[in-house]
């Protein structure tokens, strides 16, 4: 009985991890629903109990799955940091972990793609985003409060245009054999951090 009760959120969890490989490997427009039932090895019927249309199914994988993942490995690490060096040290390993089909280049990939195509998805991935760049903001102004970040910098701004690299890079990533530019890039990003370090008096 027990056994029973759990099965559809089995089966649940089955289709969002199918999704979610197919979005990855296919984007959201080459990601079939006969795909996703294929490889959830589920019905037709058993993906439309639990999710109405492919944009539900989409909304789902990126409320469960996604976000998690992206909150797991860059927000949740510099929500109480204040030092550059976190932030350095968070990017790097990041950087170095970051292949094709992992969370952050999917996330670049489909904000790439549905952006501008269905304003639902697109907002729900902009959403992340605003979160990610939220905390690099909160890390930067504590550091300029502690005075390890330059004060003449502005937060929001360095903070947008930190994780507009990191998108760029990780498409980057995503469609290059080899690590050579994806290092450079690395390398690039971690010299310009230390530009908004704080010039001892």
């Amino acid at each position: 009985m027990k056994q029973s009760k759990k099965q559809p959120q089995v089966t649940r969890q089955a289709i969002l991890a199918a999704a979610g490989e197919g979005f990855a490997r296919s984007g959201y427009v080459g990601t079939g629903l006969g795909a996703v039932v294929a490889a959830a090895g589920v019905t037709k019927g058993a993906l439309f109990h639990h999710f109405p249309d492919k944009q539900a199914l989409a909304l789902a994988w990126i409320d469960e799955c996604l976000a998690p993942e992206i909150e797991a490995h860059w927000l949740a690490p510099l929500r109480e940091a204040d030092a550059l060096s976190t932030l350095r040290d968070i990017c790097r390993l990041r950087l170095d972990e970051l292949r094709p089909g992992d969370a952050t280049a999917t996330l670049a990939a489909l904000a790439a793609e549905l952006g501008a195509r269905d304003m639902v998805l697109g907002g729900r991935l902009e959403g992340i985003y605003d979160h990610w760049r939220q905390a690099i903001a909160g890390l930067l102004e504590r550091g300029q409060a502690s005075g390890g970040v330059h004060r003449s910098i502005k937060p929001e701004a360095e903070a947008a245009f930190l994780v507009a690299v990191v998108a760029g890079t990780s498409v980057t990533a995503a469609w290059l054999p080899e690590r050579t530019a994806l290092r450079r890039c690395a390398t690039a990003l971690e010299d310009y951090l230390e530009t908004l370090r704080s010039v001892p008096a």
